[in-house]
């Protein structure tokens, strides 16, 4: 199980660090143009195996060829987000990284599966999706998963309840305009509508407030985002090792939709993720108001998407 990440910086550091502590995968390859980076953060790991399983094989690397025969390659790479930067911000320069690279990727290896994590991911998503020729099961998106785990984490707070039973998702664009499918939103069995929560609506407002900017509040205090993201990537890629068939909230191409709305936009929505990438999409019954939102974060992220054709 050959897992490759393209990037040394937070994100992908963040994530090899994940990997490592939570024992996924055998050989991982991390490259980065400026090969003593990469180096450096190998060897700080390798001093750490010892101390865990001690069975993984990690290689830093400045060759994109020695990513061949990878199962999974994770792309990070890209310009980071700074202080009062929205993640559309940065798409002009990472649009070009995403389409150089996805083109270099598919001369190596055609079969392995491409998690983009680059922001913003939903936009970068359907540049790298038109520019391969792999089967695009096998692109998408790490979307709104780490949003997905800390709406969980604070419904989870204000009812006091196991995440583990609370089902619920942040859907459409990583960023600004996405939104929380209430409508569907379950505790157990329940929907969460009909627990008797005191002040619900309130609540819905003050939740996704707080979920929507948790990256910006973040990057204010430290700089940048690391440890979420790094475990909320392990975590896509043990499925996919695993063939789990779990539901993951990825960014990909919009082809169910509430409402019949459909368009080449990718946007994170529910997907069942496997060995083979994404089997299906989910993103089946929305009520009024949140099919108003997905045509809100379609069109924004659509008009973004265009606007690098001027």
């Amino acid at each position: 199980m050959k897992i490759s990440i393209i990037g040394a910086g937070s994100v992908g550091i963040g994530v090899i660090d994940a990997l490592v502590l939570l024992d996924i995968g055998k050989e991982i390859v991390l490259y980065n143009k400026t090969i003593n980076k990469a180096i450096g953060e190998v060897f700080d790991l390798e001093d750490a195996l010892p101390l865990l399983n001690g069975n993984m094989e990690l290689k830093a690397t400045d060759q994109l060829e020695d990513l061949k025969g990878s199962d999974i390659i994770v792309i990070t790479i890209g310009a980071k987000q700074h202080i009062g930067e929205s993640r559309l911000d940065l798409l002009k320069i990472n649009a070009i990284i995403i389409r150089e690279l996805m083109e270099k990727l598919d001369v190596i290896d055609l079969e392995s599966k491409i998690i983009i994590v680059s922001n913003p991911v939903d936009v970068l998503t359907r540049i790298a999706l038109e520019t391969t020729k792999r089967d695009k099961a096998k692109v998408f998106g790490s979307g709104t998963v780490l949003d997905t785990m800390r709406l969980k984490e604070e419904l989870g707070l204000r009812i006091n309840i196991n995440r583990k039973n609370i089902h619920a998702f942040v859907v459409g664009e990583h960023g600004d305009s996405e939104f929380i499918l209430w409508s569907v939103a379950n505790i157990g069995p329940i929907r969460i509508k009909q627990m008797g929560i005191e002040n619900f609506e309130q609540m819905k407002i003050d939740v996704l407030e707080k979920v929507k900017n948790r990256a910006y509040s973040i990057i204010e205090k430290k700089g940048f985002t690391k440890q979420a993201i790094g475990v909320a990537v392990a975590k896509i890629i043990k499925a996919i090792l695993s063939d789990e068939k779990k539901i993951f909230t990825l960014s990909t191409t919009l082809t169910h939709s509430c409402n019949n709305l459909y368009s080449e936009v990718a946007i994170s929505q529910p997907c069942i993720l496997g060995k083979n990438g994404i089997e299906k999409t989910l993103l089946l019954d929305c009520d009024l108001e949140e099919i108003r939102l997905l045509g809100t974060s379609v069109k924004k992220l659509d008009d973004a998407y265009l606007a690098l054709k001027k």
